[in-house]
C-alpha cells in the first residue's frame, strides 16, 4: 500500500490500541499535532517532584547550607544560653541550715547548707562559682561575704553549698544590715550573685545566678522569758545576788554562736540591775541559759514610785514586768561589736512570776544554808515549823509568820543594808503578805 493510500485508511492516525493490562482512559489525555492526534500518560505527583529535585537540587543545597550558617550559630550562642538562663531563674533554692560561728571582728567561720531544685531530669554540670552574699540595699558590689561553691553536678533536689569555711567580712554595714534584718524581722531575705559555666551533656552555657532566698528571722525573740528567778540571801562573792534561766526563742534555721551576753535590766526605764548569760548559742528551737545577775536595791528604792506605778498592772496580775536590754556582747574575750550594736537597739520584755520568786527565794535561803536554828523560830498558823515542810505549789496551808523571821535574819538585813529601815520593814510585810496568799 502507498504512502498516500494510508492516509486515506479510516482510523489509521487513532494511535496504539488498549491491551487487557491497561488501565483504561485514566491518565490519558488527547494533544494535537502537526502530526495528528496522540494519547499519552500524565506524570504522577512523586515523578513531578523528582525531576524538579533533579533540576534544582544543587540551588537546594546552597540554601540549606546558608540557613544553617546563620541558624546554627543563633542557636548555640543565644538559644541555648536562654533556655539555661531560664532554667537557673526558674530554680527554686532553699536554705535548709545556715551556721555562723567564731564571730571575730573581721570574719566568722560560715556554714550554708541550699537545696536546689533546677525543675528538669536532665544532670547538669557547674563549673566552680564564687557566690556574693549582699544587702539589695547596697548592692552586689558591696557584698558583705564570699563563699566558694566547688564544681559539681546536679540533678533533683541538690545540696550546694559550704561547711565550717573560714568567711572574710568584706563590708560591715552590709554585714550589720543583714543582722539587724535576721535580728528583728520575721523573715529574712539571703541574696546571692555569681556567675559560673553550667553544661547540659556536652551544651555549655555562662549563667548568672541572682537569687533571694527567703528564710525565717528571729523575730525579735518573740517568746523571750525568764524563769526560776531567785534572790541569793547571802550574794555569791562575785555580787550575784539574782539568779534563773533565759529562753531565747530561734524560729529561724540560722544558728549562732555569740558568746557572753551582758543585759542591764529596767523597770520603768530605770536600770535596776545587771545579769550575765554565757557561752550564748544560738539553735533552732527555744534556748535556755542559766543567768547570773545583780539587782542594784539602792536604785530601786531611790526609784521605787515610778516603779512601782510601771508596775501596777503586772502586780494585779501576780506579776514583775521586767526589760532587758543589751550592753556588751563578748566572744571568747573579744568585743562583738556587730552584735552588741544591734541588739542594744532591742528592747527584751517579759513579765516574772512573783510568787514563784518569792517561793524559790524562801526555799533558797531555807535550805540552802545551814539555818537549824533560826529555822525554829519560823512557824506557821498552826504553831508547826516551816523547816518541817515543803514550799511547793499547791500546799494547803495557814498563815505563816513569816515577817518577823525576814526582818530578823542577817543576809535578808544585809540584802537591804542601803535601805530605810521603814521601807525595809514595809517591803518585807508585802512579800509576807504575797506569800501568804500563795
Amino acid at each position: 500500500m502507498s504512502p498516500t493510500e494510508g492516509k486515506r485508511i479510516l482510523g489509521a492516525n487513532r494511535g496504539p490500541l488498549l491491551t487487557a493490562g491497561d488501565d483504561g482512559p485514566q491518565g490519558l489525555e488527547k494533544v494535537e499535532s502537526s502530526g495528528g492526534l496522540s494519547l499519552h500518560r500524565t506524570p504522577t505527583r512523586t515523578e513531578r517532584l523528582r525531576r524538579h529535585w533533579k533540576r534544582f537540587w544543587l540551588i537546594y543545597c546552597i540554601g540549606n547550607v546558608i540557613f544553617l550558617a546563620i541558624f546554627l550559630p543563633v542557636f548555640f550562642l543565644v538559644a541555648i544560653p536562654a533556655i539555661a538562663q531560664l532554667v537557673v531563674n526558674k530554680s527554686d533554692i532553699v536554705l535548709v541550715n545556715a551556721v555562723v560561728n567564731d564571730p571575730q571582728p573581721n570574719s566568722t567561720i560560715m556554714t550554708l547548707e541550699t537545696k536546689v531544685d533546677l525543675k528538669i531530669a536532665l544532670t547538669a554540670r557547674i563549673e566552680p562559682v564564687t557566690l556574693a552574699l549582699f544587702q539589695r540595699d547596697y548592692g552586689v558590689d558591696d557584698a558583705y561575704a564570699k563563699i566558694d561553691i566547688p564544681g559539681q553536678k546536679i540533678k533533683g533536689n541538690h545540696s550546694l553549698g559550704i561547711t565550717d569555711t573560714l568567711t572574710p567580712l568584706l563590708n560591715q554595714t552590709a554585714w550589720r544590715e543583714f543582722v539587724h534584718q535576721v535580728v528583728f524581722q520575721e523573715e529574712v531575705s539571703l541574696a546571692l550573685d555569681g556567675w559560673t559555666n553550667a553544661y547540659l551533656g556536652v551544651l555549655k552555657s555562662h549563667v548568672h545566678l541572682d537569687k533571694n532566698v527567703v528564710t525565717p528571722g528571729l523575730n525579735q525573740f518573740d517568746g523571750f522569758s525568764i524563769s526560776d528567778a531567785t534572790l541569793l540571801l547571802p550574794p555569791e562573792d562575785d555580787g550575784t545576788n539574782l539568779i534563773g534561766n533565759v529562753t531565747l526563742p530561734n524560729p529561724s534555721v540560722i544558728s549562732l554562736e555569740v558568746g557572753t551576753l551582758i543585759l542591764d535590766v529596767k523597770s520603768a526605764g530605770t536600770v535596776i540591775g545587771n545579769v550575765t548569760i554565757n557561752d550564748v548559742v544560738l539553735k533552732p528551737g527555744d534556748n535556755t541559759f542559766p543567768m547570773k545577775g545583780v539587782l542594784d536595791i539602792r536604785s530601786i528604792f531611790k526609784n521605787l514610785g515610778s516603779i512601782l506605778k510601771a508596775q501596777s498592772s503586772a502586780l494585779m496580775n501576780g506579776s514583775l514586768a521586767i526589760d532587758s536590754v543589751a550592753r556588751s556582747v563578748v566572744w571568747k574575750g573579744t568585743p562583738v561589736d556587730y552584735y552588741a550594736e544591734i541588739l542594744k537597739t532591742l528592747t527584751l520584755s517579759t513579765e516574772i512570776p512573783l510568787g514563784d520568786t518569792i517561793k524559790n527565794t524562801l526555799r533558797n535561803l531555807l535550805h540552802g544554808k545551814n539555818l537549824t536554828g533560826a529555822l525554829s523560830s519560823l512557824t506557821d498558823g498552826d504553831g508547826g515549823s516551816l523547816s518541817s515542810r515543803s514550799l511547793s505549789d499547791g500546799e494547803n496551808r495557814g498563815p505563816v509568820n513569816l515577817a518577823p523571821f525576814l526582818k530578823g535574819n542577817p543576809y535578808v538585813r544585809d540584802f537591804f543594808h542601803d535601805v530605810d529601815d521603814d521601807q525595809r520593814d514595809t517591803v518585807i510585810d508585802a512579800v509576807a503578805a504575797v506569800y501568804d496568799k500563795l
